[in-house]
Formats: C-alpha cells, sequence, structure tokens
C-alpha cells in the first residue's frame, strides 16, 4: 500500500480556516451596516436642519412683509403695535389672549425664556388698490381689525407660530417655534432702532434619537410710517 504523501493539496477547509473566514465576514458585515446607519443618521439630520432653515426663511419673510405695511399708531385710546408676554393680552387686546405655549428650554440656553407676541394694525384700504387710506388731513387711516402672530401648542405638543385675525382665524406660519420675541426700542433696552421692531425666532425640534436640532433667525423692521 502506498501512503500519501504530506505534499499532497487537501480538498476542502478546515474549521479553524472556516471560523476565521466567518469571522471575517461578519465584522465587514457589521462595518457596512453601522456605515450605512451613520449614512442613514446624517442623512435625517441634514433633513431637519434643511427643514427648520427654510422655515425659519418663509416664517421670516411673512412677518417682515406684514410689518412693512404696519406702524406705530392710535386707534381711539389704544396704541399699537401692542407686545405681550405668553398669550397674557388684556383689556382692548384680550381677543388675542390664548394659553401659554409650552416651553422645553432649560436656564442658560439660548433659547430660554417667555414668548413675546405682537398685536398691530395694517391700514385701511377700501377701494382695494393696494394703497392706504388718507384722510382729509392728510392722515393715514387705520383699519381697525386686529391681527397678531402668537406661539400655541398643538395637541401633539408641537409649537406653532400663527397668524390671527381679530384673535380668530389662524394661519401657520412656522411649527416647532421654542420660542419667539418681538422687540420694540423699550423692550429692547434702547437696542432697537425708533420706529422699528426686532423679529427673533428660536426654533428646536427632536430627533428619533433624541437629538436636538436648533435654528434661530433674526430681522430688524422699520415700520412704515416710522
Amino acid at each position: 500500500m502506498r501512503t500519501p504523501s504530506p505534499n499532497h493539496p487537501r480538498a476542502g477547509f478546515s474549521v479553524l480556516e472556516l471560523t476565521i473566514g466567518v469571522t471575517i465576514l461578519l465584522v465587514l458585515i457589521g462595518s457596512l451596516m453601522q456605515s450605512l446607519s451613520s449614512l442613514s443618521r446624517g442623512t435625517v439630520t441634514a433633513d431637519i436642519n434643511s427643514d427648520l432653515q427654510v422655515q425659519g426663511e418663509q416664517a421670516m419673510g411673512a412677518i417682515i412683509e406684514d410689518l412693512k405695511r404696519s406702524g406705530f399708531a392710535s386707534v381711539g385710546a389704544n396704541a399699537f403695535p401692542y407686545l405681550f408676554l405668553d398669550g397674557n393680552a388684556t383689556g382692548a387686546y384680550a381677543a388675542s389672549a390664548h394659553p401659554a405655549a409650552v416651553h422645553t428650554a432649560k436656564v442658560g440656553e439660548a433659547d430660554f425664556g417667555p414668548n413675546r407676541e405682537m398685536v398691530f394694525l395694517q391700514p385701511a384700504d377700501a377701494n382695494a388698490d393696494n394703497r392706504p387710506d388718507i384722510s382729509a388731513a392728510g392722515q393715514m387711516i387705520w383699519n381697525a381689525t386686529q391681527f397678531s402672530f402668537v406661539v400655541v401648542t398643538r395637541a401633539d405638543g408641537v409649537n406653532v407660530l400663527e397668524r390671527r385675525t381679530d384673535g380668530v382665524s389662524p394661519r401657520k406660519i412656522a411649527h416647532h417655534i421654542e420660542r419667539v420675541a418681538f422687540d420694540d426700542n423699550t423692550t429692547s433696552g434702547f437696542q432697537v432702532p425708533m420706529r422699528a421692531i426686532r423679529v427673533r425666532i428660536w426654533f428646536r425640534r427632536r430627533d428619533e434619537r433624541g437629538a436636538i436640532h436648533r435654528f434661530f433667525t433674526e430681522a430688524v423692521i422699520k415700520l412704515r410710517n416710522g
């Protein structure tokens, strides 16, 4: 009988070789899955941040368009714009009152603080020619309708910035609002020019992993009779 030569090639793999091969394969699969997961998280983060930025730009654009047509005015004994904190509008402006929105920011965070909301007027335009009506004395005539920007909390817990007409007919301007602040020369500590309004909006949104995404936008708007 012939004894097999030790140099004769073996068929198949040993248990050790199979174990090593499977281990390497599992490591590669794990690395691939981790890369895909990181890529997915990065995409979600980019999408949320992009959405907040777009909302901020659109919301600020809508506010600027409104306030450029508005002005510092008086109708009867009531002065406009009227600024109030966390839904606490009173007296002649009480139609704009509402339950305070829920705040989640903590002391020391940039978006911590009350909402300073606003009631304002628009010029009268009886003939709808997009030009303010002027009295015989040459004074601008103001529409008595009160418009307001307020922040309210929806049933799902999301804060929404709304534009209201006489306290009703809400139109959504933006969502995931943590705080909004309208300031004039007095409330800003004289940092805002006379006859102007500073608008600041803080967005805050928590993703599925619990990470917080923020966006901030600010503008100073000179009112038309300023």
